[in-house]
């Protein structure tokens, strides 16, 4: 396909808002509905702005199938091995970088959004929220999210003037034990965690917490980066980050780990982190990263994190509909459909 056809892709986890922190916690259930009717809402928008394709990541539920049947609108979907894993919207992303989509729309929590900037890393991306803790993606309307995604498609607004740079945290782990190096990456924060095995990979047990670092941390936030947000905070759009380490003898916080659920827990330390400067933290347990355990680590390891100006480019949806409605974009000169 020709890198000139205006084209936005939307990605749609469908499980995202369905783990096991619903049995647990607050947390609202996002049935796949709802997922189906705000991506039928992002297509439509992004066909009345003038894309000209919607890519369509494939997901073993079908939703985004199930959302663009019946509208009138030039949609093609993606092919690819399905795992009903994280990785499907990794081998998404990947496919739609390929395809010179302009915009990804994304549907899920952190943990999606993470796998999209894992599979195309500066993606210009527009994340919804139907996830579990919202710290990275937001609450928009699909409707908005698609006239956005389409008005940016066909650069009827520049990109560059309406996306900022999200911050990336990057994890270098040096575990001898093991005899292993590995890189990982996260949006949101880094956790190490008290626990020998992954099973649910949602941490809701306050008392396995180590270390967290933070690179958005506000005092909205649910989850992880809720624990930094209480106690030392910095915005989405700040340089840096924070660092905090968990123990008794110190501040004692109260913090949502889980939606409409609050723990105590003690707070050891806690300090800031500038941009581009490494933290050297200890192993010996379980890293999750955007709340999900993800990587065991042992004793010997030694993490080093640094948040690095280098993630997705967030477009936002307001000012680009401001931009547009600026520029008389939604004029028009001829009475259509009788109206």
């Amino acid at each position: 396909m020709p890198s000139d056809v205006s084209t936005v892709g939307v990605i749609v986890n469908p499980h995202a808002g369905k783990d096991v922190r619903r049995l647990t916690s607050g947390a609202s259930h996002v049935p796949d509905a709802t997922k189906i009717g705000i991506v039928r809402r992002v297509i439509a928008g992004a066909v009345e702005a003038g894309a000209q394709r919607i890519l369509l990541g494939a997901d073993r539920s079908g939703l985004a199938l199930q959302a663009a049947s019946g509208l009138d609108a030039p949609t093609a979907a993606l092919d690819g091995p399905l795992t009903s894993s994280h990785l499907d919207s990794v081998t998404a992303a990947r496919e739609m970088w390929k395809e010179d989509a302009d915009v990804v729309v994304v549907l899920g929590g952190d943990g999606t959004c993470r796998d999209v900037a894992a599979g195309w890393p500066n993606a210009p991306m527009i994340p919804i929220s139907t996830g579990t803790n919202n710290v990275f993606p937001c609450a928009v309307d699909g409707t908005s999210a698609g006239v956005a995604a389409g008005l940016v498609a066909t650069q009827a607004v520049a990109c560059g003037d309406v996306a900022i740079e999200a911050k990336r945290l990057v994890v270098s782990v040096d575990d001898t034990d093991a005899d292993t190096t590995a890189t990982e990456s996260a949006l949101v924060d880094v956790a190490l965690v008290d626990a020998r095995f992954v099973g649910a990979r949602a941490v809701t047990d306050p008392r396995t917490i180590v270390w967290v670092v933070a690179a958005i941390a506000e005092p909205t936030a649910t989850g992880l980066a809720a624990i930094a947000g209480r106690v030392e905070p910095v915005g989405r759009n700040e340089p840096g980050g924070v660092v905090v380490r968990t123990g008794a003898g110190g501040r004692r916080v109260r913090v949502p780990l889980a939606p409409g659920t609050f723990t105590t827990l003690g707070i050891e330390s806690v300090e800031t982190l500038a941009a581009s400067t490494p933290v050297v933290l200890p192993g010996g347990g379980m890293l999750a990263f955007d709340g999900e355990r993800t990587k065991a680590v042992s004793a010997s390891a030694s993490i080093s994190v640094s948040i690095e100006p280098s993630g997705p480019q967030v477009i936002d949806v307001d000012r680009t509909l401001a931009i547009a409605a600026a520029q008389s974009r939604f004029d028009v000169t001829e009475v259509a459909d009788g109206h």
